[in-house]
């Protein structure tokens, strides 16, 4: 479709062909961004209703795009893509092969759907043209039959209310500010490097990226050159299945080369063993750790993490129940009253939390064995450099049970109070919280 004809779908069955334009008054480099940005993308991907995880985003001849998209109610299975790029010239052409994938991102046997999107300049914005072919007129009316090119049609406007949304410039600016390192295994992994000083490297907590830490980040800034990064299924990270602990530490590892070869840890809640783990795998190259209430489950002062945790939670986000894991993260393993969860619903960090819902079987996988109800594992970790635990004043008995507990394995542990704050302070209070890693890491 050329950009003088007007907007809207157009069904060529003489090129089994769907196309679909939308003019922006966004400019082109704008509307080019909330296309290649995995984090933007999932913000507006998908028809209405729907909610996008992107879990690579390789923008580049070669590179792939893997997503799913899913319900938000939870009435549907989620429906998964491996898109590889073929054409990408910046703010002007992306093209891609589409096929569907199954569980294990494999392609279900449908075939490839080539698409190509142009991007248009003009005096008042920027025109977005989409054809999407297929392979077959029977393979074309079965998408028209499906909807298909209306789906297309609500993403865009959704799309729409993203770049006409003022909210999302700062998004866009610190999104733009993203390095990217490559892990071990081939995966990129996102990052933000800011600040001078020393090297700490911030680690987020499940079901969040790394704008979740970014006070902590930021406050450390000011006497550390600090790396916040997307870990893996988060963010603009990639995500390749089948998930195992041991890439993280490996992601870990690719940053700390960014930073030059050391570099401290720090997280909160469950991050921490996230942090315990690389430490213990990297050696010397980590100097320190501080950890905010590592969540750990060593007596009887609250409830063990359900024996079955991980391998429920797969099930529910695998048939696209994603909201349903949420709830049961919440009432299950942080003990939320079930009766606060419809409130909690109309906050707008559970429509984050909904669309990274499979990490939390990422974390119960690192956290097996340190939430059962019995005494820490004593041959996990081996670790010489300086660690903080810090508890918070008004927090509750089982952390700083297992504060203790840790402190009791490993030398060089300290424990430290954070007075008058409780759980939420690592992200609440960054300026106290990063006051106090400040002060032992630089100690």
């Amino acid at each position: 479709m050329s950009p003088d004809i007007a907007d809207g779908i157009v069904v060529d069955r003489s090129a089994n062909t769907l196309h679909i334009r939308r003019t922006y008054s966004a400019e082109v480099e704008r509307v080019w961004w909330a296309w290649t940005d995995a984090e933007a993308v999932a913000r507006w991907w998908g028809p209405q209703g729907w909610a996008a995880t992107v879990h690579e985003m390789d923008v580049r001849p070669g590179g792939r795009w893997r997503f799913e998209i899913a319900p938000v109610d939870g009435s549907a299975p989620p429906v998964r893509s491996v898109a590889t790029y073929t054409v990408v010239v910046d703010r002007r052409e992306l093209a891609y092969d589409d096929a569907f994938a199954d569980a294990a991102w494999q392609p279900d046997g449908t075939g490839a759907f080539p698409t190509s999107i142009t991007f248009t300049s003009t005096d008042n914005g920027c025109v977005v043209s989409v054809a999407a072919g297929f392979p077959d007129g029977q393979a074309l009316q079965r998408a028209v039959e499906l909807q298909m090119a209306d789906g297309y049609a609500e993403a865009l406007d959704r799309l729409g209310g993203l770049l006409d949304d003022p909210s999302t410039k700062e998004g866009e600016t610190i999104l733009s500010e993203l390095s990217t390192v490559t892990s071990a295994d081939g995966t990129t992994i996102a990052y933000r490097k800011t600040g001078s000083g020393p090297a700490v490297i911030v680690i987020s907590n499940v079901a969040e990226d790394h704008t979740g830490v970014a006070g902590v980040a930021e406050a450390l800034s000011k006497d550390f050159t600090v790396i916040g990064f997307d870990r893996r299924g988060r963010g603009a990270s990639g995500d390749p299945q089948p998930y195992d602990p041991a890439r993280e530490i490996e992601d870990i590892a690719a940053l700390i080369e960014i930073a030059g070869g050391s570099a401290a840890l720090t997280s909160g809640s469950g991050g921490c063993g996230l942090a315990l783990d690389a430490a213990s795998a990297l050696g010397d190259k980590v100097t320190g750790l501080y950890l905010y209430e590592p969540p750990f489950i060593v007596d009887d002062s609250r409830p063990p993490a359900p024996a079955d945790y991980v391998e429920h939670q797969d099930a529910l986000v695998a048939a696209g129940r994603r909201d349903e894991a949420v709830e049961y993260f919440m009432t299950e393993m942080i003990g939320v009253p079930a009766e606060y969860v419809p409130a909690m619903k109309q906050d707008p960090s559970w429509e984050t939390m909904v669309r990274y819902a499979h990490t939390y079987a990422y974390d119960g996988r690192i956290m097996r064995g340190l939430q059962d109800g019995g005494p820490l594992p004593t041959d996990r970790w081996s670790i010489k450099a300086p660690i903080a635990v810090a508890v918070g004043g008004d927090g509750e008995a089982f952390i700083r049970a297992g504060a203790q507990a840790l402190a009791a394995i490993l030398p060089n542990v300290t424990v430290l109070t954070l007075a008058g704050h409780d759980h939420s302070a690592f992200w609440t209070a960054p300026e106290p919280v990063a006051e106090q890693a400040r002060a032992f890491l630089l100690g």
